[in-house]
């Protein structure tokens, strides 16, 4: 029998031309963490036959599977769980050739982009169509690698023949990040990168199953109320805007730009992932006081649509492939 570690498993994911319908993975990217199971639920009959036994029978009724799956931010992979998690990209060179940005969207609709995903191990090779991201979290510490994690429900697996290879990718640290607040989203270009610590923001979906009577499969998984949650920590330094702005409930718009100045595509520009979001209040203030060691807060805070924007949250990527 055969016997590998979880380092061995290849995982990795490619939009759907039809909903539903498997694709081949073009690509494999690296991950750093996976942990999926396919489950099923079953009924039991407690139909009584003259015996004190309390089931006579069972019968699976649902099959799918959940993935947790984490990867440091490649930037040329990251576009894809982000056009399945807005639902909607449009893509342009930018003023130098050989560099372009895509812009994602949030597609106000119920149906966003479904995925199939492939696992290769060495046991078997399998595809799971139809994943749709239940949640997103992306993250960063200091002196760490920019990160994510996204949690998803799919389909049932299928046996599938898959051939493995990893192109050339790079991966973006958590020395990357700019945090930046401003009074509205117009102002986030010229505001002053503040120092945090720490950062993680959620995206949550709230996938309904739709299951129809004749297949205990799922028929689809379908995105509901899209919500934002972010926090960061920081030292507690001689501002206190950040309690005030808390205790008022003071709405401020936010932008996290995660560039690396240090490569360069083509002329000038730079491989860059931007998050904005464009209202938010901050809901919760923290502070550390132990006796020992320097004060540090930490702030929640929960995304809201701006009718002024027309939006509630936006993203950026800039790297070298042409669209998507």
């Amino acid at each position: 029998m055969s016997k590998f570690i979880w380092r061995k498993i290849n995982v990795w994911f490619w939009k759907e031309a039809t909903r539903w319908t498997a694709v081949a993975v073009s690509q494999w990217t690296p991950k750093t963490n996976i942990d999926f199971q396919e489950k099923s639920e079953s009924i039991q009959d407690e139909s009584s036959i003259w015996v004190i036994v309390d089931n006579i029978d069972a019968h699976t009724v649902k099959r799918w599977a959940e993935w947790v799956i984490e990867w440091n931010v490649w930037v040329e992979a990251v576009w894809l769980p982000f056009l399945a998690l807005f639902g909607s990209v449009s893509s342009a060179e930018t003023s130098w050739t050989g560099a372009y940005e895509h812009d994602f969207t949030l597609a106000n609709t119920n149906q966003h982009q479904s995925l199939t995903i492939w696992v290769s191990d060495d046991v078997k090779d399998s595809q799971f169509a139809l994943a749709m991201i239940e949640s997103m979290t992306i993250s960063a510490e200091v002196w760490g690698f920019a990160t994510y994690s996204i949690n998803f429900k799919a389909q049932a697996g299928e046996t599938a023949s898959h051939s493995v290879s990893y192109t050339t990718d790079y991966s973006l640290l958590a020395k990357n990040w700019t945090f930046k607040v401003a009074d509205n989203l117009a102002w986030l270009t010229w505001a002053d990168a503040k120092c945090i610590q720490s950062f993680e923001i959620t995206i949550t979906k709230n996938l309904m199953d739709q299951q129809c009577l004749w297949n205990v499969w799922i028929n689809d998984f379908i995105n509901q109320q899209f919500s934002i949650e972010w926090s960061f920590s920081a030292l507690y330094e001689n501002s206190t805007d950040y309690e005030e702005n808390t205790l008022d409930w003071i709405k401020q718009a936010i932008r996290f730009s995660l560039v690396d100045t240090w490569k360069t595509i083509w002329v000038s520009d730079n491989p860059t992932l931007e998050v904005d979001l464009a209202s938010a209040n901050f809901t919760e203030w923290t502070k550390d006081q132990t006796n020992d060691t320097v004060v540090s807060q930490t702030l929640t805070f929960k995304g809201l649509y701006s009718k002024t924007d027309a939006s509630a949250i936006t993203a950026k990527l800039i790297n070298e492939t042409t669209s998507y």
